[in-house]
């Protein structure tokens, strides 16, 4: 009887953690502090002002002791690439209800950066005609319900990952495989 007990706690967790490990990395906070940006030489930056940058368009390079170099908007909010998007075509593969959970970064001008080289930085349409933000041809989003500097959602299904400031997915603080 013990074994048949014990074999059916075993399925069901091998059951559900394979049906929800999204919505368990997803809901784990992970915040730190707001560095101030490291500001490298002038040729790959371009200092902004408030006026000259509408919502979505100024993307900053820091790097924060325990995640490493990553990418910021301008509210602070650690920015994501999306592993099923092909930096080779034009489009984002993060639709309908992908795109609540997952908030694209669109812009209304010319994307500023400081920090990043402005060469990596462009934009694409999106479906429903809004401009969104690319990096190395990267998509970019941020997490619906993080605070500024909190990397919530940091290795979901193993295709959401920060973005460093050359497009490439960060891999510092992976959540643990469950157990």
């Amino acid at each position: 009887m013990l074994v048949v007990i014990a074999a059916l706690v075993v399925g069901a967790a091998a059951w559900w953690q394979a049906v929800e490990p999204a919505s368990l990395t997803a809901r784990a906070p992970v915040t730190e502090s707001l560095p101030g940006p490291r500001v490298p030489a002038s040729d790959t930056s371009r200092p902004s002002t408030p006026v000259d940058a509408p919502p979505g368009t100024r993307l900053t390079a820091v790097y924060m002791t325990r995640m490493g170099q990553v990418v910021l908007d301008e509210t602070g909010a650690v920015l994501f690439r999306y592993e099923r998007d092909n930096p080779h075509k034009a489009r984002s593969a993060c639709l309908g209800e992908c795109a609540v959970v997952w908030t694209p970064v669109t812009t209304t001008g010319t994307p500023l950066v400081t920090g990043i080289d402005p060469a990596l930085v462009d934009t694409i349409k999106r479906p429903e005609g809004a401009e969104q933000v690319t990096l190395a041809g990267w998509p970019l989003y941020k997490f619906a319900n993080a605070r500024p500097g909190e990397w919530t959602g940091q290795g979901t299904d193993h295709v959401w990952f920060v973005v460093e400031p050359d497009g490439q997915r960060n891999l510092n603080c992976l959540p643990a495989p469950v157990q």
